[in-house]
């Protein structure tokens, strides 16, 4: 009976528009969702999270969790480091549990992938309330090297932590053969396949470089140590041009 709600909620949720601010912020918010093949209510999130893709003022990533596979599948784009990272997004906003779906909005605060209306809300109070003064100018070389400079500071007296996480654009489906979807044709939006830490930094002009295999696309962004906020995030891929 709930996951028979839960599918009218998801579905309310999807026929809904995924509302454009009034003004643009300075730069895109950063929407991480929690997500597994394996999980009956996911499929849905993912949708919501391409939709919320459409947005200019947004970044979308889904990083797929492991901690589904004990019921029969084991899902493609998992890592153990991603349950990591929600682990520590657990710990810093003192969460009783990981859960999926779950979204993460820029590092700040999160939401059910059940609850659009928190989604929502907890993006918008993000954008009213960045205090951030990071420049992140992205130049592509051509056969997707990259030069990512950034300048600025982060509004805390600890230094952040540099990231650059890669990514399959756009949608891919997945047979899901066993588990709790088996026999489903299921679509996972934007999945993670790894994720690199560059090193601290706080503040003054700095420049990194990075390299994108056929087929992905980056996301670099500056967070706050252990769980903590972003502070700045920008997308790049093959295709851009300068």
């Amino acid at each position: 009976m709930i996951n028979g709600l839960l599918s009218l909620v998801f579905a309310a949720l999807l026929a809904g528009p995924a509302h454009e601010p009034a003004s643009a912020p300075a730069r895109p918010v950063l929407v991480e969702l929690y997500t597994s093949q394996g999980c009956p209510l996911c499929p849905a999130a993912n949708e919501y999270l391409g939709r919320l893709d459409r947005r200019d003022d947004i970044i979308a990533l889904s990083f797929s969790v492991d901690y589904w596979d004990i019921y029969g599948w084991q899902d493609t784009y998992a890592r153990p480091e991603f349950v990591d990272r929600q682990r520590a997004y657990k710990s810093r906003m003192e969460l009783a549990r990981v859960y999926t779906p779950q979204f993460v909005i820029d590092g700040t605060a999160e939401a059910a992938g059940s609850e659009p209306d928190g989604i929502l809300s907890q993006i918008t109070n993000r954008q009213l309330t960045m205090t951030d003064s990071i420049e992140i100018a992205v130049q592509h070389h051509g056969e997707g090297n990259f030069t990512i400079d950034i300048d600025g500071s982060v509004p805390s007296a600890d230094p952040a932590t540099i990231y650059i996480a890669a990514y399959v654009p756009g949608w891919r489906t997945v047979n899901v053969e066993g588990g709790r979807n088996a026999g489903r044709e299921i679509r996972v939006y934007n999945p993670v396949t790894a994720i690199f830490e560059l090193g601290e930094w706080q503040q003054g002009e700095d420049s990194y470089g990075a390299a994108l295999p056929e087929g992905l696309a980056g996301v670099f962004f500056v967070q706050g140590g252990q769980g903590g906020p972003i502070y700045g995030a920008a997308d790049f891929r093959r295709s851009m041009t300068d």
